[in-house]
């Protein structure tokens, strides 16, 4: 692994251990749940195992972050169900947002990780059903970060997250405030809380600098 993504991971391991810390002095009601202790898969993007060595499953009431099944190991890897002529080469799902669904339901939206070349993207999923049924065509998706380590160090736990949430629920969600006045995303609290992240560049939600539109054929 090389040295940046050394030091993100690093960076990582001190957000979690802070926010655990203002969770539990605030109480804000996130979820922030242990390491399942995954083992190493050669064929994964560096990054991928040593990430989810640090925690399994994060997220509050807008989004949801996880460990996928598949990468615990080397046979959970090789038992993976491959959607067949996938045309994004059957990614993993490492997070979802919840603004859009019952409370009952755990995921809407998914967030993708490309399990070849490491990139953690959004992909509406009307846009993925037509290039599945139209190879020969194209489609937009929205790329957070070109490695999971980046992806956890600024969109979940940094300055980036409110982005995240524009680009994939609508930037006029992010400042929405209940009666006391309070960030109606409670992931958001904490990381405001926590000094990791603010909802106060209003031209950075709207503008999205840090999310790149990648146009897709199969």
């Amino acid at each position: 692994m090389d040295e940046g993504r050394r030091q993100g991971l690093e960076r990582i391991r001190a957000k979690l251990e802070l926010i655990r810390q203002v969770e539990a002095e605030h109480g804000f009601g996130v979820m922030i749940e242990e390491t399942k202790n995954p083992e190493p898969v050669a064929a994964l993007p560096q990054g991928i195992t040593e990430v989810f060595g640090l925690f399994s499953r994060l997220g509050a009431n807008y989004f949801r972050f996880f460990q996928p099944d598949e990468i615990q190991g080397p046979a959970a890897w090789a038992a993976r169900a491959i959607v067949p002529h996938c045309p994004l080469g059957s990614p993993l799902i490492i997070g979802c947002e919840r603004h859009s669904v019952p409370k009952d339901r755990e995921c809407g939206y998914g967030i993708w990780l490309d399990p070849d070349d490491g990139d953690v993207y959004y992909c509406d999923i009307d846009d993925y059903i037509h290039l599945y049924k139209h190879p020969d065509e194209t489609i937009d998706v929205l790329v957070f970060a070109n490695d999971v380590v980046t992806f956890f160090d600024r969109f979940v736990l940094g300055p980036a997250y409110p982005q995240l949430v524009a680009a994939m629920i609508g930037p006029g969600i992010v400042t929405n405030r209940d009666r006391r006045g309070r960030h109606r995303d409670r992931w958001l609290r904490l990381l405001v809380e926590s000094g990791l992240a603010t909802a106060d560049d209003r031209e950075a939600i709207w503008e999205m600098p840090d999310v790149t539109r990648l146009t897709l054929s199969d």
